[in-house]
């Protein structure tokens, strides 16, 4: 017998349980479809893993800044086989409880691929679901380079599972999951190379400020190889990899990292079948994250879209699904802003007009440079690089930022919520945050910003 759901789920990660867990809690009749881990890349491969690795370097780096100023030196260093048990110890049992979560208020599990056959109907091991709707939330993965070797080449998901830190490890690209991980491994004592198509790394960000961090970087002993394409990957009589660039470089690795970017999953869903419109970006939808079926919807990386691929704008959509399909809103989504951050070292972080969007626009924008390496609380923290741009309109409204720092992902998010409610300084001033912190002084830049 056929079974049926109210709402049924391709995937399970951050696009999907979001909007699978209120939905069931508020009596619809929910399934969701697994074919691999439950809650998704961003929980078993991706951020959360990233976040365990990257505290203890981020610790190291702040150690390291107060060693030239109060700390005796440490010679602290990573542990890599420990840490990755650390993170085995974090990350593992998450699968497993997000799905007990989702069980508990009646979602159904199926495991297995997904594919329509048609608008109304999916199969899943030769079993047929319906659903009055569905929501494909299959997300993205690793682009792969179409090269020689390409076979020799791993993803971010594998640097996250090594047991053992290569000791000479290439990083195809230079975008923040290149930047980010490189961050981790030069920290970790392995030895860095970043080969780049493009002129620059971080494009999308700051370019300043990835300049900054490219300089930092390369005196630690990052390589950095740009306007360079990798041609080819092979392995030697040492068993070691060689990659060529099409400039005639040849690097010696041990580990190369394909990190050019990701792509939709919309192949093998039965897309075609269902009649839902598609391209190398994505699904298309509309407004209200309808597909080109009304009775099928996407959330998530799946999506084609202008705003960032993001965990917080799949989580977002989750959400706004959630009050379309049980009547609480028929308004289109309506995305706030996003804030962006690269978890380098230091960071980068920034939201809404981007300096280089100021640049092009100079009749609209203004942009000022606070130099934070000079205030008291970051030079109490021995911060010599600190910096942070703030972008306003010719009313004098804050409505972008910068921002170069340890700390730039907690300031760039304090900024957020004064950019999106668009506070003025007289309503800062009507707040008072806790001392000595870092959201403390932030009416304080803006005040010095406009003069």
């Amino acid at each position: 017998m056929m079974k049926n759901f109210d709402v049924l789920f391709i995937g399970s990660g951050q696009a999907a349980w979001n909007a699978a867990l209120p939905l069931a809690m508020a009596g619809k009749k929910v399934g969701v479809i697994e074919e691999n881990k439950v809650a998704g890349v961003c929980t078993n491969f991706g951020c959360d893993a990233k976040a365990v690795l990257d505290g203890p370097v981020k610790a190291l780096e702040i150690m390291k800044q107060y060693e030239e100023v109060s700390l005796n030196p440490m010679n602290a260093s990573i542990n890599w086989e420990k840490l990755m048990q650390h993170k085995h110890m974090i990350i593992d049992p998450l699968a497993d409880q997000v799905q007990g979560l989702l069980e508990r208020v009646g979602v159904t599990f199926i495991f297995g691929h997904a594919e329509f056959i048609d608008p109304t109907t999916i199969e899943v091991k030769n079993e047929k679901y319906t659903a009055e709707k569905f929501v494909i939330a299959t997300g993205q993965r690793p682009a792969r380079l179409n090269i020689e070797g390409k076979e020799f080449l791993k993803s971010s998901t594998d640097f996250f599972d090594l047991e053992t830190l290569p000791k000479e490890i290439v990083f195809v690209g230079a975008g923040y999951v290149s930047m980010e991980l490189a961050s981790i491994a030069i920290s970790s004592g392995a030895n860095v190379q970043i080969v780049e198509f493009g002129s620059r790394a971080l494009s999308g960000f700051d370019s300043e400020f990835a300049d900054k961090l490219v300089k930092k970087m390369s005196n630690e002993g990052v390589a950095f190889h740009f306007n360079q394409a990798v041609t080819k990957v092979e392995k030697n009589e040492a068993d070691q990899l060689i990659v060529t660039t099409d400039g005639g470089k040849q690097i010696v690795a041990d580990y190369v990292i394909d990190a050019t970017g990701r792509i939709p999953n919309v192949e093998h869903v039965g897309l075609d079948k269902a009649g839902v419109i598609y391209d190398r970006q994505g699904i298309v939808v509309n407004g209200h994250l309808q597909t080109s079926q009304k009775n099928i919807y996407a959330s998530g990386d799946v999506v084609k879209k202008d705003v960032p691929k993001l965990t917080p704008t799949a989580a977002f959509e989750a959400r706004y699904l959630t009050r379309l399909i049980t009547g609480q809103t028929q308004a289109e989504i309506d995305y706030p802003l996003i804030a962006t951050a690269a978890f380098t070292l230091p960071r980068i972080a920034q939201v809404g007009v981007t300096t280089s969007e100021a640049a092009e626009n100079p009749e609209k924008y203004t942009v000022k440079t606070i130099d934070l390496a000079n205030t008291w609380d970051y030079k109490a923290m021995n911060e010599k690089e600190a910096e942070m741009k703030l972008i306003f309109d010719q009313s004098k409204n804050l409505v972008g930022a910068a921002n170069y720092s340890n700390e730039a992902p907690e300031v760039i998010n304090s900024l957020t919520t004064i950019i999106q409610n668009k506070l003025s300084l007289m309503d800062l001033d009507k707040m008072l945050y806790a001392f000595p912190t870092l959201d403390y002084n932030l009416p304080f830049y803006l005040m010095q910003a406009m003069g």
